[in-house]
């Protein structure tokens, strides 16, 4: 009975993996140029928190920023570009800008910085990091490791999404045991997009 269940499984057709769930066509998605705007929960798994830190808040991509509006537990707004870092705190009233060595290159962020701003071949992207794509429930899931140590740096991060689709789900895991992790959730794209990403950044100018 057992070697007839086993033989009935072979015959079954293998599940279908969505098409254009390769590195190239997961990379294309990610640099679309198309702002969008997501809500998002981020949670953090600190050594020096007894408990896990949850925030809420939406957040912006475009070709040239990203745009991080924290709206719980305290407003507080992040605005990256490609030379430059703004930072608003509304609670602690505090507005700072930093000037980036190199492009996005935001210390703790660079795979993911990388990932949405550097070179949109893979090839460019191997130079860097230890990448890993795998397929599984009608979900991708990509893996990225940087090749150089930077001390207290992340070694590792992961990004995954439904089959077909962009990412909805993001881990960096630091050298030191910390772990941050972003649920996201797609609300506009577009002309949409960038008007809602106006109105906020209204809120801090």
């Amino acid at each position: 009975m057992a070697s007839l269940l086993l033989l009935a499984m072979a015959l079954l057709p293998a599940p279908l993996v969505a098409q254009g769930d390769t590195l190239s066509s997961i990379l294309e998605r990610i640099h679309d140029p198309e702002a969008r705007h997501f809500s998002y929960r981020e949670t953090r798994y600190l050594r020096l928190l007894a408990k896990p830190w949850r925030a809420t808040g939406d957040m912006f991509i475009t070709a040239e920023q990203m745009v991080i509006a924290q709206h719980s537990p305290t407003f507080v707004v992040t605005s990256i570009a490609a030379k430059q870092m703004l930072h608003f705190d509304a609670e602690k009233n505090i507005h700072r800008r930093l000037k980036l060595e190199q492009p996005f290159m935001v210390p703790g962020m660079e795979p993911l910085m990388q990932l949405l701003y550097g070179p949109t071949g893979h090839t460019e992207l191997e130079q860097q990091y230890v990448i890993k794509l795998s397929t599984a429930e009608q979900r991708w899931l990509l893996k990225l490791a940087p090749r150089r140590h930077a001390e207290h740096g992340i070694i590792q991060m992961q990004i995954s999404g439904d089959s077909g689709h962009g990412p909805d789900h993001l881990v960096l895991e630091h050298e030191d045991g910390d772990r941050k992790e972003w649920r996201l959730s797609l609300l506009s794209q577009g002309t949409a997009a960038a008007q809602e990403l106006q109105q906020i950044l209204g809120l801090v100018h």
